[in-house]
């Protein structure tokens, strides 16, 4: 990486971001990199890799970190917070980062920030965590809310939902597919575009395209370097989405001339989707709660060009 500290310090500047402003995870990693275009790529995928990471590994790190500290994380200072999140997840889950590395470069930042007085802490918390990582703690099994909690970084009033309306074993297969690592998903806009025509300009600009299940508008894309740098993105003609997203607008199945309400819309995926079915015809009411979340659904209209879309708080 071109610049260790200074990428190190970003993480942890979105990190404290999401932490204060709470940003979501994608959108404050999409802010950062969308200021560090000039990154390379191999320093723009561990900002986002260990971003994502930190995020979804989170309950699990947090129960590891308060094992071995005197102070509990939800209690330390913000700064201090987001390097050992972001250092403990480095230390369990990225093998080509050498321990020792992760350990000096989170004391150097905590003295960057001027947490002169908790280098020592920085530095005792993780290299006891590096020590003793092959057999980090996990709660008991018999506590069963905890023990999947932890286990798979989970929110407990989630682990209880879900056992209660699947049973155990389905919801902890649930659970762990959570955690395995998902390519980026697209769904093509019909309107303006073909799938063909996708697939040749993305193909075009290097990237890795395969068929996602399910639908036939739907691609998996990997080795690009930021989204920003697509054409096909910046025409309008793909938006970054889930499968199971899109099938909400598969299982609403709107027809020309239908008004659709979208509630929670943000950042408008599914409106845009619902749009794209019914061509020029019909209108979408996407509303959401804040104007900062309209705002996204209102870029993802322009971008887009949808015109039977309207996006507002309510």
């Amino acid at each position: 990486m071109t610049d260790t500290i200074n990428t190190r310090e970003l993480i942890m500047n979105i990190l404290l971001e999401m932490d204060r402003e709470k940003t979501p995870c994608h959108l404050a990693v999409r802010d950062a990199l969308d200021k560090y275009q000039f990154l390379p790529r191999q320093d723009r995928a561990f900002i986002k890799r260990v971003c994502e990471g930190t995020v979804e590994y989170g309950i699990q790190n947090d129960y590891i970190i308060n094992q071995y500290s005197k102070i509990k994380i939800n209690k330390c200072k913000p700064v201090i917070r987001a390097i050992l999140r972001m250092s403990v997840y480095q230390i369990r889950f990225l093998d080509a980062v050498p321990d020792s590395a992760v350990v000096n470069e989170a004391v150097k930042l905590a003295e960057k920030k001027h947490f002169y007085n908790l280098k020592g802490f920085v530095n005792g918390v993780l290299r006891t965590i590096v020590r003793e990582k092959d057999h980090l703690p996990i709660p008991k099994e018999n506590n069963t809310t905890q023990y999947l909690s932890v286990k798979y970084s989970m929110p407990e009033f989630l682990v209880e939902e879900f056992v209660s309306q699947y049973g155990k074993e389905t919801a902890e297969t649930m659970m762990a597919d959570f955690l395995k690592e998902k390519q980026v998903t697209i769904r093509i806009n019909r309107w303006n575009n073909t799938i063909e025509e996708t697939k040749k300009s993305l193909e075009s600009q290097g990237v890795t395209v395969s068929p996602a299940p399910y639908l036939p508008y739907a691609l998996k894309i990997s080795d690009y370097n930021h989204i920003l740098t697509l054409e096909t993105f910046l025409q309008g003609k793909i938006l970054v989405q889930d499968v199971s997203s899109m099938l909400v607008a598969e299982a609403a199945s709107p027809k020309k001339g239908d008004h659709i309400i979208d509630m929670c819309a943000a950042p408008g995926g599914k409106s845009i989707h619902a749009a794209d079915k019914m061509g020029d015809y019909g209108n979408v009411d996407a509303r959401d709660v804040s104007q900062y979340k309209a705002d996204l659904i209102k870029e993802n209209i322009h971008r887009t060009g949808v015109i039977n879309v309207e996006a507002r708080v309510q």
